[in-house]
């Protein structure tokens, strides 16, 4: 996998410890992936949460810099994926590349097939966080 430290990512302590739990029971390479941005990622209070980076159960809408198509996916754990409804594994190449991202940034990922797909996040919304309070990252 390409050096990807210089772009940043956040994990909130409950997705990263749960991460942690199912890696530890997971040697694949998609595994091994997930648990090097877990590494360099800086870990946040789930308390201190504003909203502004990819999480677990996170409405993404990505582009997709080199098609310009627009995207929106939920990140969710493997056993929850589904792609009829648009629900994408963390452990998946795309699910892996957008976890900790803030809006606005862009990462190159490298696909199973070998390809690259360049990303940009334009949204980030949290379903589960849908009242009065609600807070929502949108491109603007």
């Amino acid at each position: 996998m390409q050096d990807l430290t210089h772009i940043p990512i956040f994990v909130k302590q409950s997705d990263y410890q749960v991460l942690s739990e199912f890696l530890r029971r997971n040697r694949s390479e998609a595994a091994q992936d997930l648990q090097s941005e877990l590494d360099r990622a800086d870990i946040v209070e789930d308390g201190e949460y504003k909203h502004d980076f990819v999480c677990i159960n996170s409405l993404v809408t990505f582009i997709d810099l080199d098609s310009q198509s627009k995207t929106s996916v939920t990140l969710v754990m493997p056993w929850q994926a589904n792609v009829t409804t648009l629900k994408i594994s963390v452990l998946s190449p795309v699910g892996c590349a957008l976890l900790g991202l803030q809006k606005g940034s862009e990462i190159e990922w490298p696909l199973l097939n070998g390809k690259v797909r360049r990303l940009s996040v334009q949204n980030i919304d949290i379903p589960a966080c849908k009242s009065e309070r609600r807070q929502s990252v949108s491109a603007g």
